[in-house]
């Protein structure tokens, strides 16, 4: 089995929360190939556990975006990028 690599590129939330997000991000590369697959499990999975509005990017994009204070974090799976956020 290939090891995937994963790179925090910027991070505005906890450690505990960086460790979940990365945690069902590795889950959803594993079982979707598609972007818009993984980016709306990350998205209902965080929805459902820390409550709504939470956005999820999959793709090699540049983007600024306003979130609620420590709920953002934009990083690589494999060759996935990711960027995850939280809006009131």
């Amino acid at each position: 089995m290939a090891k995937t690599s994963i790179k925090i590129k910027i991070a505005d939330m906890s450690d505990e929360m960086q460790r979940e997000v990365l945690q069902c991000a590795f889950l959803a590369v594993n079982m979707y190939e598609d972007g818009l697959d993984i980016a709306t499990y990350i998205k209902k999975e965080f929805d459902r556990r820390h409550q709504p509005n939470w956005h999820c990017i999959v793709g090699n994009c540049s983007s600024h975006v306003t979130h609620n204070k420590s709920c953002y974090i934009s990083f690589d799976v494999g060759n996935k990028h990711i960027v995850l956020f939280k809006t009131s």
